[in-house]
């Protein structure tokens, strides 16, 4: 089976372990993992990792993300979408376009957010959305995010009204919790009504794979056509190309002269024979700037193949 990322096309209704489960049975392989869970009522873009190429979780995890959201005003529910019991309900009439506008510019920027108690975080060795669903509360950390973009697409005015928009934002971003603070902003009970993540990094929706699409790639023997490197992902990152004698030493985990142009902490992709050796670091080492291999991916072995 070989290493690389999926782009998977996630329809609403499954969670983001189905479709790791629907890719590991096409596949027929257990080493599959993804780059960051998608709610179930969501759509859209999921990065799923096979091989090797799960040892990036971390990284591939923490790119940024685009999405389409239709936000709801004039009603909230405990789960903060459409798939909530109805918990509050308030007039929306008097919201116009020029509101939600003041005050998507208000979200934009530095966010503290406090993440919906269904959620998949993790609290005492149990999910939030476990406590949840038994009635529990617990009190859930705010969280720093950013959001780079808060577009209005569309305005829908009425007794109960919807926003339609666009967000680019950073890792570990609940645009439920967004849909809420938006709502609080205009004095509004609001909750998500619609949600489709458009792009991961720099994977966009126009290239995912449904799983039909998937197994016929399997059928055709073009799986190594669907595949994307984990370099086009991570496409923003500075890449450099290890000889043979430095393509070593970083697979044994060892430290090696950093080029003049690179600084301390910047993170770089090391290829070899323009294959992806490993993620690095750049460290400070009695003075003189050293890459240091973070998560390597290939044997020395593979390195003479």
């Amino acid at each position: 089976m070989p290493d690389g990322l999926l782009s998977m096309l996630k329809p609403p209704g499954m969670t983001s372990h189905d479709v790791v489960d629907a890719v590991r049975r096409i596949l027929r392989t257990r080493r599959v993992g993804h780059a960051g869970t998608l709610d179930p009522a969501a759509a859209g873009v999921m990065v799923v990792m096979l091989g090797a190429v799960t040892r990036l979780s971390e990284y591939l995890t923490g790119c940024d993300k685009v999405y389409r959201a239709e936000v709801t005003f004039g009603i909230t529910t405990d789960t903060l979408d459409g798939e909530g019991t109805v918990i509050a309900r308030a007039s929306a009439a008097d919201i116009t376009p020029e509101m939600v506008q003041d005050a998507l510019a208000t979200l934009t920027g530095p966010v503290e957010m406090v993440p919906p108690m269904y959620s998949a975080i993790w609290h005492e060795g149990r999910r939030l959305y476990d406590i949840a669903r038994e009635g529990g509360t617990v009190e859930v950390p705010s969280r720093s995010v950013t959001v780079h973009r808060f577009e209005l697409l569309d305005f829908q005015t009425g007794e109960v009204a919807s926003a339609l928009t666009e967000v680019e934002c950073s890792s570990g971003t609940y645009v439920r919790s967004l849909a809420a603070m938006l709502g609080e902003a205009l004095g509004c009970p609001a909750y998500l009504s619609f949600l489709v993540r458009t792009r991961v990094g720099s994977l966009s929706i126009q290239d995912a794979l449904t799983a039909q699409e998937l197994i016929q790639a399997v059928r055709d023997d073009r799986l190594a056509d669907v595949l994307v490197c984990p370099t086009a992902a991570l496409s923003e990152w500075h890449r450099i190309e290890a000889d043979q004698q430095t393509a070593i030493a970083l697979c044994r985990g060892l430290q090696t002269p950093a080029p003049t142009e690179l600084h301390d902490g910047q993170r770089l992709l090391v290829l070899t024979s323009g294959r992806l050796l490993c993620v690095a670091e750049v460290v400070n080492a009695a003075g003189e700037a050293r890459i240091q291999p973070r998560r390597v991916l290939m044997s020395e072995e593979e390195l003479s193949t």
